[in-house]
């Protein structure tokens, strides 16, 4: 059950209970925002014995009140831009099982997507996108959701989940325009490559005949991944 606690004032957020490793919410209540972002910085150049990242994990990751001087959206912040720093998959399922609305939840679930998508294995990276918790909703994970339902030939449920993103104005014209091609509703879509994110350029790279792309330095990251797998 979740642990998040939320009153007019506070909201705390995280994965671990406290008093699960003689903790309690107040823990970082005196240290400094300043403090924890130059220690966070430090650690980050030096490379933690396993033991010492697990203590780290525990400590930044277990439900308490923000430091002096940061909010509790930017403390959330803080914790996913750690998350994703370390690449904890894992880590991050649970946080967005456990913490519904926060600063940064839209971006911890593309990552996820992503890393499915960059691994060049759409089939495994279906398979674990099944595994991301139902109540977590977000159009960019429902996108590729839709895109799944295609690539294992299952077009009427992904159709019914496509009319459900249209009538909660989360589609746009390319994804449309993309997904009416795959389903069959329409034989020809623009051959424009689309960069705005991982999901479109994947999209742009199996519907474009003859697909050519040069990466440059502004290329995402996620891009080049996806390319070099």
């Amino acid at each position: 059950s979740s642990l998040e606690l939320s009153n007019k004032e506070t909201k705390v957020f995280g994965i671990y209970d406290p008093a699960e490793n003689d903790f309690n919410l107040n823990m970082w209540s005196s240290t400094d925002a300043n403090e924890i972002k130059s220690s966070l910085k430090r650690i980050e150049k030096i490379k933690l014995s396993k033991t010492s990242n697990q203590i780290l994990e525990k400590i930044l990751l277990s439900f308490s009140y923000p430091p002096e001087g940061m909010t509790e959206d930017e403390f959330a912040e803080l914790k996913i831009n750690w998350l994703i720093e370390n690449q904890r998959t894992d880590l991050i399922e649970s946080f967005l099982k456990q913490n519904n609305n926060f600063k940064d939840k839209s971006r911890a679930i593309q990552f996820l997507v992503d890393k499915n998508i960059a691994s060049a294995s759409i089939k495994e990276g279906c398979e674990k996108i099944k595994f991301i918790d139902a109540k977590i909703k977000d159009s960019y994970l429902e996108k590729f959701k839709i895109y799944c339902l295609i690539f294992n030939d299952k077009k009427p449920q992904a159709q019914l989940l496509l009319n459900l993103l249209r009538e909660q104005n989360q589609s746009d014209k390319f994804y449309d325009d993309k997904i009416n091609f795959l389903l069959g509703v329409t034989n020809k879509t623009t051959n424009k490559i689309n960069e705005k994110n991982l999901l479109n350029f994947y999209l742009s790279s199996i519907t474009t005949k003859n697909f050519d792309f040069k990466p440059n330095k502004n290329t995402k990251k996620e891009i080049w991944k996806y390319l070099n797998a």
